[in-house]
């Protein structure tokens, strides 16, 4: 089979010649096309109390290896931001909380305890002029914390560990809400409850936000899986809501998706992928899948679902323009969180060795067929500290990873290349564009917009921006649009939806389809 008829199949996997000078522990699209990468520190504990400077992707659409990476000013960052949580603010800047106060623990014991004590601070970073600005501490340091953009804009955030004694005794959770032009942190009432750190926490469009049962560590009180009982909580009732647990419940460095939102928009499911557990005893290719009813009283629960071709520790699920979503990276194997391979650079390349266990091939669920089927093979391991992201061009980006065995993993043996993917649609045809749009929508109004393709539009859809981290990616969502064409040819109008916890405030890649599936290059528009 040639290149370019495999390449129709399974798309085609680049690694480009830009690359980080820093392990990008954080990635974050931003509604310029540029992608910031961040990780503070960097899990190395000479940095302790110092950090690297955050770099600045800038694709070049055309040709990849045409970007470049630069790093950007650190002015006004004040504390580590590795290992924070963030959000989008409504207009489109990145909200970011926590960090790492103190690394390897306050005692000296047969390991460190606290492994890390979380920062109280938060920012905003401001993707036109590049700028940090500092904002009020929490309550609270939060090292692993989830932040989650509400309806209303403000930014719920769970879970951490703290700065001070208990460290790992959380179940006080805090929102940012935005007064008179000023950004205050409170208690958010009713939400108490004990949660792992990074908690895969997803805003339903009944406004309810769900703790799917994903997580990155459950080591924190009261120290069992069991103690999680996974539910859901709607700002402004008291509690949470009990739904009945996983069936699996070792979900460490797994994933959860809130599948593509479509017209009624009253029912979405949730599915939950992989992961296993520090030691590696329970690492899983075994998903489960949990479907909402808003007009249905009975309780969801989790169902057993169609299982992923690889076991994955460590897995990256990405939302493509036609519904289908891609898992990247992660490890098979007996050894969870610690890589088992000796040495870190390989001497021939400059790169960081190949880890035995990690899981190169990438697989792709095809959302209306209910099915996986595996895609193009990856060059580079994508393990602890990766990242994947949707770019506009409807490609995904990789970045990040550590290697080796060691101390969470080993420190300072970390991938700085990038690797880009085509899926096949890439390779199926002359893509359709969309030559005029507004760069603003309103909510419950129609936007019209301009396309020589108006005949063979089959699907319209908003994505929002990822920004993503430790598996966790919980503002990821696809909203599909109703629309119609206008008497003039060249005319679609397009119908936004009203609910906006269907699709939160703030910026989006506007995607349409042809009849083949193919994705036109994404115009962003702020949905305000």
């Amino acid at each position: 089979m040639s290149h370019e008829n495999e390449s129709i199949l399974v798309g085609k996997w680049e690694v480009i010649k830009p690359q980080f000078k820093h392990l990008p522990i954080h990635l974050a699209l931003l509604h310029t096309g540029e992608i910031l990468g961040f990780g503070g520190s960097a899990n190395e504990k000479e940095m302790e109390g110092k950090w690297y400077l955050p770099e600045i992707f800038s694709p070049n659409y055309s040709d990849h290896n045409n970007g470049t990476v630069r790093e950007i000013s650190d002015a006004g960052i004040e504390g580590d931001l590795f290992c924070v949580g963030h959000a989008y603010l409504p207009d489109g800047r990145l909200f970011i909380a926590g960090g790492t106060h103190k690394y390897d623990g306050f005692f000296s014991l047969e390991f460190a305890f606290p492994p890390f004590s979380g920062l109280e601070q938060s920012y905003i970073f401001d993707p036109v002029d590049y700028s940090w600005t500092r904002l009020q501490n929490m309550r609270h340091g939060r090292w692993y914390p989830t932040c989650i953009m509400l309806e209303d804009g403000s930014i719920a955030t769970f879970a951490g560990l703290t700065k001070w004694p208990p460290w790992v005794i959380l179940n006080y959770h805090e929102i940012c809400t935005k007064i008179e032009n000023k950004y205050v942190w409170k208690h958010l009432e009713g939400a108490n409850k004990f949660l792992p750190l990074y908690p895969r926490i997803h805003l339903m469009p009944n406004g309810e936000l769900f703790y799917s049962g994903s997580y990155n560590t459950h080591m924190t009180f009261p120290f069992t899986l069991f103690g999680f009982n996974i539910g859901t909580f709607k700002p402004g009732q008291k509690g949470w809501k009990k739904i009945p647990n996983p069936e699996n419940m070792h979900r460490q460095e797994g994933s959860s998706v809130l599948l593509p939102l479509n017209p009624p928009y009253d029912k979405w499911k949730i599915m939950l992928m992989g992961g296993g557990d520090t030691v590696g005893n329970h690492i899983t290719k075994k998903t489960e899948i949990i479907r909402f009813d808003s007009k249905s009283e009975e309780t969801p629960r989790y169902e057993e679902y169609k299982n992923m071709i690889y076991n994955r520790y460590y897995v990256y699920a990405v939302i493509l323009p036609d519904q289908n979503i891609l898992v990247v990276g992660g490890k098979d194997g007996h050894m969870g969180h610690h890589h088992g391979n000796e040495g870190c650079i390989d001497e021939s390349t400059g790169n960081p060795r190949h880890t035995e266990d990690a899981v190169m091939d990438a697989e792709m669920f095809i959302t209306k067929e209910e099915r996986w089927t595996k895609v193009a093979t990856m060059s580079v391991d994508r393990l602890y500290h990766s990242n994947a992201i949707l770019l506009p061009d409807g490609s995904v980006m990789t970045a990040g990873s550590v290697m080796t065995a060691g101390s969470n993993p080993s420190r300072k043996c970390f991938e700085k290349r990038i690797e880009i993917y085509k899926p096949p649609y890439f390779f199926k045809g002359e893509r359709p564009k969309i030559l005029k749009h507004p760069t603003l929508i309103k909510y419950d109004e129609k936007f019209d917009i301009e396309t020589l393709d108006v005949n063979n539009i089959e699907s319209i859809a908003i994505i929002r921006p990822s920004n993503t981290t430790h598996c966790l990616n919980p503002e990821q969502r696809y909203v599909g649009l109703k629309f119609e064409k206008k008497k003039n040819d060249n005319i679609l109008s397009i119908q936004v939806p009203g609910n906006k916890n269907l699709a939160p405030p703030g910026y989006y890649m506007l995607f349409i389809l042809n009849s083949k599936k193919i994705p036109s290059i994404a115009s962003f528009v702020l949905l305000s």
